[in-house]
């Protein structure tokens, strides 16, 4: 595959938009970064770096794609020399592996890895056969022989990686040359059940097992004390590792106007959330000066920063992004190759110490032991993550409304167990509220 420089109007030429029609790539309203102008002469950029992703042997972009959005966005990464996508059978019904298929017969097979995960059923595979069945059903869509890494999905606890069918299922696709590596995908436990079981400990016990090749995880300059030692022992043993949700930064602006839209609705506001929006007023103000001082005027250099960190870890091999549109393209994959500057780490620093308790750190589950009510915080404030961060408002509500658990409306009249257990000074109760205030639907 031929990876030259080019810009955005021979992107257009060489895909399908050319035929639809530049209006169709505006960026997103919900994307870090602001819109350019479709006719501006840019260079779009290549990737820099290529890591071997641990004993598949495979060198991956140290830029990889997360579950591609459209055909065109897809095709222009890969131009770019991305060469690692990740998707699964769940994303869009099936649809996400259809349309990676589509593009994947222009391009050279044997230069992209493709991961692909297979959800488990209350965390069981119902026989070898349904695995091997839903594995060939993905082969069809990606229009592929064989699928280079098979995950199991969201791993909550470490009984799930003993699962025996996934593992004979793939041992006999390997032999058949149908799949090459297996791994699994972590956010750290789900509801309730195993509270203890923190992210990091289940994907320790991964690495034990031996089987897995290829982990997806979650790693950033929030989480790193949880993740660290995961990447440690992955390099030890070989495992390759696939890095998501490398962007914590809960811009504060979004707080803006919550109460004041409770406010127009009528609604109580509880005294604990007052406390903790007054709270990020008095920050706010502090953030002007913050930002000022590093010379910073937007959140878009803080994402880019966030992102840097990731990016210096020899130990994390890709970091997949959800690139949405060229945007995108434009500003993240020129970040490839660099590194984090001290000024940046510093600001990291900095912005942790001050704003860190605006971010819930996925997957470290310690204040689910603490709720009387099982409140899952931690799948909350992931649906929250994809409300904000990656823009997928409709899915984050979907996925909010069928939670057979306890809701945040319990939490008004809660001291806050979950805030004393907390070791990071997470507001957690006022982050509870805006998942509420997000993700509920109102009458």
């Amino acid at each position: 595959m031929k990876k030259s420089q080019t810009n955005r109007r021979n992107f257009l030429k060489n895909t399908t938009l050319g035929i639809m029609g530049a209006g169709m790539i505006s960026a997103s309203k919900f994307s870090a970064y602001p819109k350019q102008d479709e006719d501006e002469h840019q260079e779009m950029p290549v990737v820099k770096e290529y890591r071997t992703l641990g004993r598949t042997g495979f060198k991956v972009s140290d830029i990889s794609s997360g579950s591609p959005r459209s055909e065109a966005v897809l095709r222009a990464l890969l131009q770019s020399g991305v060469n690692f996508i990740d998707t699964g059978e769940a994303y869009d019904n099936g649809n996400n592996e259809v349309m990676i298929g589509k593009v994947l017969k222009d391009f050279d097979r044997n230069g992209i890895f493709i991961n692909s995960k297979l959800y488990s059923e209350e965390k069981k595979f119902n026989g070898t056969e349904d695995v091997l069945n839903r594995v060939r059903k993905a082969l069809e869509r990606l229009q592929t022989d064989y699928i280079d890494c098979v995950q199991i999905h969201e791993v909550t606890k470490t009984d799930d990686l003993k699962e025996e069918n996934f593992h004979a299922a793939m041992e006999q696709l390997k032999a058949e040359g149908r799949v090459r590596f297996t791994g699994v995908s972590c956010h750290g436990s789900a509801h309730f059940a195993d509270p203890e079981e923190t992210i990091d400990k289940v994907l320790l016990a991964a690495v034990n097992d031996g089987r897995f090749d290829v982990f997806l995880m979650t790693y950033n300059f929030m989480n790193a004390p949880l993740a660290d030692p995961v990447l440690e022992a992955c390099e030890k043993k070989g495992i390759g590792t696939a890095i998501m949700k490398s962007n914590p930064v809960m811009i504060y602006e979004i707080l803006d106007g919550y109460v004041k839209r409770m406010e127009e609705r009528g609604d109580t506001i509880p005294d604990y959330y007052k406390t903790f929006h007054d709270k990020y007023l008095r920050q706010n103000e502090y953030a002007k000066d913050f930002f000022s001082n590093y010379h910073y005027k937007s959140s878009e250099e803080l994402i880019e920063a966030a992102q840097l960190f990731v990016l210096s870890n020899p130990k994390a091999h890709t970091t997949c992004i959800d690139f949405r549109n060229f945007t995108d393209i434009e500003n993240l994959l020129k970040l490839s190759g660099r590194k984090l500057e001290s000024s940046q780490a510093i600001l990291l620093d900095h912005y942790k110490e001050k704003f860190g308790y605006l971010n819930c750190r996925i997957g470290c589950n310690i204040c689910a032991g603490a709720c009387p009510y099982f409140m899952p915080v931690s799948t909350l404030m992931r649906y929250q993550y994809y409300f904000h961060i990656k823009g997928d408002q409709k899915y984050a509500m979907e996925l909010y409304q069928k939670l057979g658990h306890a809701r945040p409306d319990v939490c008004q009249t809660c001291p806050g167990y979950c805030e004393d257990a907390c070791p990071f000074g997470v507001a957690v109760k006022g982050l509870l509220a805006m998942v509420k205030e997000d993700l509920e639907l109102k009458a």
